[in-house]
């Protein structure tokens, strides 16, 4: 069984990469706008305090899902422990997906997220769990764009000022963490 701080460093290393390339590709290809200078720049144009909130936020995801969780998911180990590049690539994918015209995109998005689900859970308590977290992330950013921190640009604001597909983005990081940290928490012998 690996330790509790192996599995928070390993997700944390894995957010705190991750969240500043899709933030820096948001940017760069229009998708969102920041509309304060606060803090510095951690990489492109992804200031430090968003990296400081959403790797911490993963991380403790992980370290909650392999604490409560009696077994492990369907997955094999490197499915497992590569489904952070998933999830890198669906935020880029919400970047660089060239039909954002009506709900192309969130459709993509969605059966992604079930299939994340399929592939790495299967647990019901794992989708409701993961619905949960793409609530709460999602209305955290609505809030920010409430408090005129940055702004979804238009076309990509359809959710009352967000993106409809952050729903389905948060529910795969949160099934990615959580295989990532049951895998990491649960013996082997739970299965």
């Amino acid at each position: 069984m690996s330790s509790p701080l192996r599995c928070f460093t390993f997700v944390l290393g894995c957010g705190a990469t991750i969240a500043p390339l899709g933030d820096h590709f948001h940017v760069a290809c229009g998708v969102t706008r920041y509309l304060t200078d606060f803090g510095p720049i951690w990489f492109g144009n992804s200031p430090l305090w968003f990296v400081l909130l959403v790797a911490p936020f993963m991380a403790g995801l992980a370290l909650l899902q392999g604490g409560v969780t009696r077994a492990r998911g369907p997955a094999p180990d490197a499915l497992v422990f590569a489904s952070p590049l998933w999830v890198a690539a669906l935020y880029l994918t919400t970047s660089f997906f060239p039909w954002r015209d009506g709900i192309t995109l969130d459709v993509v998005m969605i059966v992604a997220a079930i299939l994340t689900w399929l592939v790495l859970d299967r647990r019901l308590a794992g989708l409701v769990f993961g619905i949960g977290v793409a609530i709460v992330a999602t209305g955290a950013e609505w809030g920010l764009v409430q408090l005129n921190v940055f702004e979804y640009l238009p076309g990509n604001d359809a959710l009352g000022g967000v993106a409809p597909w952050l729903l389905p983005l948060y529910l795969s990081a949160s099934v990615c963490v959580g295989a990532v940290g049951r895998r990491m928490l649960v013996s082997r012998r739970a299965v």
